[in-house]
């Protein structure tokens, strides 16, 4: 899955993610390369669709 992160600095960062990889784990990760998270955009091809709607079940919003 491609995701794109959006920092506080105004740095925009895409990332090749597995499927199988845990939200948390991605998010600690996005942190080490760019800092403070502003926000994450997902971008799923078709036959991603479903994969995103039935499995992911960990929330990547960090509450501050």
């Amino acid at each position: 899955m491609k995701i794109t992160v959006n920092y506080q600095s105004g740095h925009r960062q895409s990332f090749i993610v597995p499927r199988n990889m845990l939200a948390l784990d991605f998010r600690k990760r996005a942190e080490e390369v760019g800092g403070k998270i502003e926000n994450i955009e997902f971008s799923l091809s078709k036959n991603q669709v479903g994969f995103y709607s039935s499995e992911i079940k960990e929330s990547i919003l960090h509450p501050d």
